[in-house]
């Protein structure tokens, strides 16, 4: 049904490009909050005269790797869920126009 109209099709696209650079824009900044997070939880070991070891840092960005690869997933499939359902109503809208006594057939 969408692929039928390359109208629909381009609006799908579009809309689709816009939802995954807004989620790209937000991972990057998430990316920067945890890294600013981890620099200042260095800086802070230090000054404070606590040893810093590498397994420590590594469980560390691991534990914040699958964070965001876990907010990555949720984000992905509200967007997908969303995406769906704004097309659905969409041709739900067009289709009632087109066929508005569609229950009486």
């Amino acid at each position: 049904m969408l692929t039928s109209n390359p109208v629909y099709m381009a609006v799908a696209v579009v809309l689709a490009l816009i939802i995954l650079l807004g989620v790209i824009k937000k991972l990057i900044k998430l990316v920067l909050v945890a890294g600013a997070i981890l620099v200042l939880w260095v800086a802070y070991m230090v000054w404070a005269g606590e040893e810093v070891s590498v397994e420590t840092i590594k469980e560390e960005l691991q534990s914040g790797v699958e964070a965001v690869k876990e907010k990555a997933s949720k984000a992905r499939e509200d967007i997908k869920e969303s995406v769906e359902k704004s097309i659905e109503e969409k041709t739900e809208n067009q289709l009632n126009k087109i066929l508005p006594n569609k229950n009486n057939l």
